[in-house]
């Protein structure tokens, strides 16, 4: 019996021949440039005349690329727009880098601003301050710089300049469509108040007068002494004559030894009279001579006190003043001293 031979043949394959291949990553696309699509626009619309449209779009194009050319091509939509301070301060600033800028933009933009300021006022302010902030109607407008020049509508303006430490500057002027005016903004320092005076009083000492006053008693006892002595010499003169007369009358009556004789009783009586005047004409010399000595004393004490109790001395006050004439001059001396 003859078996057929049968032979089996296996094919694999394996697991991730079956599977698809991955397809390779796309790039990621480039960024757009904003400034050149702003471009692209603005240049269409200015073409087509639509100049609402182009000004707007060189506006987002000059924010995105603050360049001169952009800022001049700005300047002259808005001068077709009829805005010839906008259009006259951008086409001022865009001519200012003048190399970033070829012929051409040179040429058109100085055309352009020649148009804008015939319905414009050019300012100049020239700040004698760098740092100083500068308004124009309230709007703030710089810092930084020593120059500044820009366009603003014809009428009244007013130009303020402020820095701390110096005093606010503030220029007001009016002027016509197509003048120019150049205004300079001095500011000063404020002065700095001087420190206030500090004034201290002193009460001053007293004056010692207690020499002056030694004197003043010693003065007054010394004239009250010679006062008291001359009346007590008054009062013993007349004492002494009052005596003289009593003598002579007993004399007279009683011869010139009648007061000897005690028996003697008519006599007893004017003798002892007599006796008494004596004793207070004594008594009253006695009261004199004794005044006019206490009076010395003290005038003496009185004098000498101007050496051991001197007076403070006062204050010399003298006045001078230059005297001018018509013949010549000199110096005038006046006071008390």
């Amino acid at each position: 019996m003859i078996f057929p031979l049968v032979s089996l043949h296996l094919v694999t394959a394996s697991a991730t021949s079956a599977q698809p291949l991955a397809a390779p990553r796309a790039a990621a696309p480039a960024p757009a440039d904003p400034a050149a699509d702003a471009l692209r626009r603005a240049h269409a619309a200015r073409s087509a005349g639509r100049w609402q449209e182009a000004e707007a779009a060189y506006r987002a194009a000059f924010a995105a690329a603050p360049r001169p050319a952009i800022e001049g091509e700005l300047g002259l939509c808005e001068l077709a727009l009829r805005r010839p301070v906008d259009a006259a301060n951008h086409l001022l600033r865009a001519l200012r880098d003048s190399r970033a800028l070829t012929p051409a933009e040179q040429r058109r933009f100085n055309e352009g601003l020649r148009r804008a300021e015939k319905d414009a006022i050019h300012v100049e302010i020239m700040v004698s301050h760098d740092e100083a902030e500068i308004f124009v109607d309230g709007r703030f407008i710089g810092r930084g710089q020593a120059n500044y020049q820009f366009y603003v509508t014809p009428g009244a303006h007013e130009v303020r300049g402020s820095l701390e430490g110096h005093v606010t500057q503030t220029v007001r002027f009016e002027n016509y469509a197509g003048d120019g005016t150049i205004l300079p903004l001095v500011l000063d320092s404020i002065l700095k108040a001087p420190p206030p005076e500090v004034i201290i009083r002193t009460t001053p000492p007293a004056p010692d007068h207690s020499g002056r006053n030694i004197r003043i008693a010693g003065a007054s006892l010394a004239l009250a002494g010679a006062a008291f002595g001359a009346g007590f010499a008054i009062a013993a003169g007349v004492r002494d004559d009052e005596a003289d007369a009593q003598a002579d009358a007993i004399r007279r009556d009683y011869g010139r030894g009648g007061c000897l004789y005690k028996q003697a009783t008519e006599v007893t009586l004017p003798c002892k009279a007599l006796e008494e005047t004596l004793s207070a004409r004594d008594t009253l010399r006695g009261a004199a001579w004794a005044s006019f000595i206490a009076g010395g004393i003290f005038g003496a004490v009185a004098i000498s006190s101007l050496w051991w109790a001197p007076s403070p001395p006062s204050p010399a006050r003298v006045a001078v003043r230059p005297l001018v004439a018509a013949g010549g001059g000199g110096v005038a001396i006046a006071g008390v001293w």
